[in-house]
Formats: C-alpha cells, structure tokens, sequence
C-alpha cells in the first residue's frame, strides 16, 4: 500500500501561501460590462460566442491553475514528501559464486561453460558485491564492492584445474553476508566433487532466511581423460577413462623436447579405463592423448623428475669382487666407481676418476697403511676434509679396523671383538629400516665389534647386548655412517634385502630426491620462501603458492609437474542438479520489505515544469 506522509509535518505550515493565494485571486477587481455600439453586430451571434466562452474560460484560468499547482508544489517540498515501497532487499548485497574447476572448462559448439557462466554472472550484479571463486579451496577475489568494479573483477577471472568445492564456498558466502540481507547466486555445472553436500548448506542457508540461487550452465559433452599417473622413478604407468557410452580408439603418446619418445593405440570399451607402461623419461616429458574432446585440462599430463636420478658413489675396497660391489652395480639408484688402494684416482676399469666429487664414498675391506697395497697416510684426513664439506661416508667394519688410523670420521667408540652369535635387530623405524619393519630382527652374526654410539649419534639397529651395528652420525655439513655387520660372518649378503638396504643407506645419507616430489594433483598448497614462482601462464612472487593449472612450476630452482588427475572432474557426462525456484518464491516474499523513497525532488521537477509553462503561456499571451 502507499502513502504519502512527510519527513517534515511543520513544513506543512507553508500550505499558508495556498489559501492567501486563492485569497488574493478571488479578491482582485470583476471586469465591467460596457454595451459599445460599434460592436453591437457581435450580440447578434450570441450563439456562435457561447461556443467558446468555455475555453476562454479555460485559458484564463490556467495561469491560476500553474500559478496554484507552483506554490502547492513548494509548500509541500517544504514538508519534506515521501512514499513507501516494497522491494526486495537482497538487490542491496550480491554474492556471487563462481564455478573456476576443471570441467567448467568443457566446451559445447566453441563455448565454455566458463564462458556461459561468466556472461550470466556480469547480468545479476547489484548493490554491494562479492565474488567467490569455487575451486578445490574457495577464494574471495572481491568483498562488497561497486557494480563497476565487480564487473572489471569478472572479466579478469579465468577457469582454474582443480576439482570442485561448492559446499564450502557457499558456506563462505554466508560468512560474507553475516545479518545483512542478501542473495547468493551459484554459477557452476554442479559437479560437485569435493567438500559438504550443497543440498544440505543450501537448506541450511534457507533456513536462515537466505536466498540462494542455483544458475546451471551445464552442456552436453563428450569425453576421454587421463584420470591417474604413478610416476616412479624408473618406470610410469598412466590410466585412460573413456566416460563415453559408446567405445572409443585413441593415440596415447610420450614426448620429450616436442619429440615423440613413444606411442600406442588402444581401443577402450564405454565407460572403462586402460593403462599404459612406459620408462620413465629424465627431465620434463609430457603424455598426450589424441583425438582431443570437449574437455582439453584432462588431455594431456606432465611429468618431471628429479635434477639428479642417480647417485655418484665411490667404493675403497682390496676386495676383487665382494657381494656389496655386486649389490651397488645392480642398484639403478647408484653410478658406481671401484678403487683398489692405495691408489684412488684410477678406477678398476682404468678410467680416470676425482675421488671427492662423489655423493658418496663406502671404505669397505682396505688394507691398512703397513700392509701390502695399503690405503696411503693421509687418506683419511682427505676423507675427513670431504665429509665437513659435506659429503657423505659409509665406514664399514673389518677385524683390524680397530687398528687402522681414521681420524675422527667413525661415529662409534670401538671396543673389544665379541666373538659369540646375536641377532641383528632394528632399533629405529625410518626409510633404511622400513622394509624391516614387520620382522624387526632381519639377520644374525656370529662376530661383531663391542661398540659405544658417540654424542649424537642414532643407532639404526643393534645386537642382542643392544650393541650398536648400524649407526648414523653427523660431522659439520656431511653425514658419516657405520655399519658394524661382518659380512664375512653373517648370512645378510645374501638375503635379497641386502642390496635395498645398501640402496636405501645411500639415498638416505645423499639425501636424493623423492621423484614423487616432483609430481603433484591441482589443487595442492606450497608454503615456500617467498620468491619469483613460474607458473604454466605466468610469473609471480609468492610465498604460499595454490597449484591450480595443468602444466610445470618452477621455484627453489627446481621443476615441477602439476595434473588434475581427477576421475570425478572428468565426468563432464553427468547431468546436474538444479534447484526448483518455489522455496526462492517463498522467501522473496518474506524479505520484500518497505523502504522510503523521498519524492522532494520529483515535486520539485513538476514545480519547474508549471512555472516553465506559466513563462511560456504569459509569453504567447502577449503580456511579456
């Protein structure tokens, strides 16, 4: 209903000059009727005049008609005028959530769903505006800002490679809304793939008195994805999905520098995922399928690996073969050099070698200075020198070990031989040890050194008597290991856990590189220190950075590969859910609320246009 009360009752007080005005008209001098002879010939068509006194009544009465619509116009501008509206208040606040994930990037005739969703989203902003962006971890990119800036803020928005949290992002909505009215519009396919049910949160936003809308934008389409990688060092397996009902032939390629390494066809079955082997290859390398489909994030997949794939090792040993030197030639972990003391500069296969440029060095069954082709004075402060740089040793026990010079480098105290039979026992659980972890007591030996671990030192496994075996130790920037198991006394050398253990000790003490690192899923946050980050589209500087695009990252002065491999976000096939607009009907009603809209200046406008009128009719008349 509408009425017409006023912010200023008293200015009422000004409806004075009305009545003194209609005063002052009825007051002024009647007009005397005079006969005049010359125009007695007009009396005689008495009839034909009467026609028109109407609107020469009229016409003079309209000056005293803009003249009185003019100053009642005044009168009640004075009075300050007002009506009361409804409208719906959720136009005063507008947050809008848009759907960024993967399958937002499914394109229907040249058109993306993005694309459809943005044009839709630009048309419902109102009011106060805020923008959140549905990826797998919703982002506010705008809060309660103008029209204007929403709309600029929309055009710059582009479709991530994530999965979808729609749950959440409403949930945030809500936060950013808090007492104020408002409404929420989705914009999305409603492929929902991570985070609570939107069904419920809408139900319980509804229950709130929120509004929230549900806008799909969903399109018929076509599709094939890579949908899981295992990236291993050596070798990488990758599974195709078709989420076609219909079979479907594709070319699965490998290529390395736009080389193709690689390729297969395959045939798969509607609804059904193949997988492919391949060796992996060193560097950055990339899987292609073909033909391409309506979803191209899903199309292709990166993989990097580690800067360095094997480790540099050095074995000092007397020994012309021994069961370690076979051991570390069969670890594709390890590039293996021999050297036969006393010189260390020439390697058994007569190449020549520097010494202390390994990752690693093993002194295994040396001859002691005194003896025939012992290791040389001096060698072990060389060892020594490199160890505080940061290398990385492996001391491993003899009989006369005891007796042979070795500086500070051993992180035991050697003690008296013990000539009796124990089991070798892991004492702690980590990378070496993992594979010992079921059957902790993995091998036995009948002779070992008594030993005692130095000041921070940590003893991977031990004897019955909990003697130190293998003991792990630190000196300045390099790591020293000593492993105390007599191998001419023990069965370990030939268990098949032997070379893993040796591989492990190895990877550990250089502190290679996980090639699992290296590979991650959309979606993943790092916190780095903040520096200049390379993404597949662009360059910034960050310190916690969201992998959010298909494509190769590089920071720390490493490259890393990021993928969606997301089954769910691939099934662009299933249809959505949509949100029946009779509850919207409901609580529209509710929060329709009335709101004064001041009508001063619209009196004031038809107050001009009067005295605008009455200026122009003065003027016709010929009084001015």
């Amino acid at each position: 209903m509408v009425t017409l009360p006023f912010q200023r009752p008293i200015g009422l007080l000004a409806l004075i000059a009305v009545a003194v005005f209609i005063i002052l008209y009825l007051r002024r001098p009647k007009p005397q009727e005079k006969v005049i002879p010359s125009l007695m010939f007009i009396m005689q068509d008495n009839k034909r005049s009467k026609q028109y006194s109407f609107f020469q009544k009229l016409l003079t009465n309209l000056l005293f008609l803009l003249q009185l619509f003019s100053i009642l116009g005044l009168s009640l501008v004075a009075a300050a005028p007002f009506i009361k509206l409804k409208y719906d208040v959720t136009l005063e606040n507008t947050v809008i959530i848009l759907d960024v994930s993967a399958s937002m990037q499914t394109k229907e005739k040249g058109i993306s769903r993005f694309d459809k969703a943005l044009e839709e989203a630009k048309k419902v902003v109102s009011g106060r505006n805020s923008i959140i962006m549905a990826e797998n971890i919703p982002l506010i990119v705008l809060e309660n800002e103008n029209t204007e800036i929403a709309l600029d803020v929309l055009s710059k928005i582009k479709p991530r490679a994530t999965s979808t949290n729609l749950g959440d992002a409403l949930l945030l909505a809500k936060d950013i809304l808090g007492d104020k009215p408002g409404r929420i519009i989705v914009f999305s396919d409603f492929l929902s793939t991570e985070g609570p049910d939107i069904e419920v949160v809408k139900t319980t936003l509804s229950s709130e008195n929120k509004i929230v809308d549900f806008v799909d934008v969903s399109n018929k389409a076509s599709n094939i994805g890579i949908t899981k990688l295992e990236v291993a060092k050596y070798n990488t397996k990758v599974y195709v999905k078709n989420f076609n009902n219909e079979a479907k032939q594709v070319t699965i390629r490998i290529v390395k520098d736009n080389k193709v390494i690689t390729q297969t066809k395959v045939s798969i079955a509607p609804n059904s995922i193949e997988n492919f082997i391949f060796d992996t290859p060193a560097g950055i390398s990339k899987v292609e399928i073909e033909p391409k489909d309506d979803l191209d994030a899903d199309d292709a997949a990166y993989i990097a690996t580690p800067p360095k794939i094997k480790n540099s090792v050095l074995l000092i040993t007397n020994e012309k073969s021994s069961n370690l030197e076979l051991a570390l030639e069969a670890a594709k972990d390890v590039e293996l050099n021999v050297v036969n003391p006393p010189v260390l500069t020439i390697n058994t296969k007569k190449q020549k070698i520097e010494p202390y440029k390994h990752d690693a060095i093993i002194v295994y069954k040396i001859n002691n200075a005194n003896k025939r082709e012992g290791i040389v004075p001096g060698t072990f402060e060389d060892i020594e020198e490199y160890v505080e740089k940061g290398g990385n040793v492996i001391i491993a026990a003899q009989d006369d070990l005891k007796e042979i010079n070795m500086k500070d480098l051993p992180t035991v105290e050697l003690k008296n031989k013990i000539n009796k039979p124990t089991k070798v026992c892991v004492e702690t659980i980590n990378q070496i040890t993992k594979q010992f972890e079921k059957e902790r007591c993995f091998t036995a030996t009948s002779y070992y050194f008594g030993a005692e671990a130095k000041k921070g030192a940590i003893t991977f496994a031990s004897a019955d008597d909990k003697t130190p075996l293998i003991v792990y130790g630190e000196k300045k920037k390099g790591k020293i290991a000593y492993y105390g198991i007599l191998d001419d006394t023990s069965d370990f050398k030939t268990l098949p856990s032997y070379p893993i253990f040796w591989n492990s000790l190895i990877n550990f003490m250089v502190g290679a590189e996980d090639i699992r690192d290296f590979n991650h899923k959309t979606g993943k946050i790092f916190t780095i220190g903040e520096q200049k980050v390379k993404t597949p589209s662009s360059t910034l500087t960050t310190s916690k950075l969201l992998m959010d695009e298909v494509g190769i990252y590089e920071f720390d002065n490493k490259k890393f590969a990021v993928n969606l491999l997301d089954e769910k976000e691939s099934d662009v096939n299933l249809p959505s859910k949509i949100e029946k607009q009779k509850e919207r009907e409901k609580l529209l009603e509710r929060e329709s609320k009335e709101h004064d809209f001041n009508i001063e200046l619209i009196v004031l406008i038809l107050v001009f246009l009067f005295m605008l009128t009455e200026f122009f009719y003065i003027k016709i008349r010929g009084d001015i």
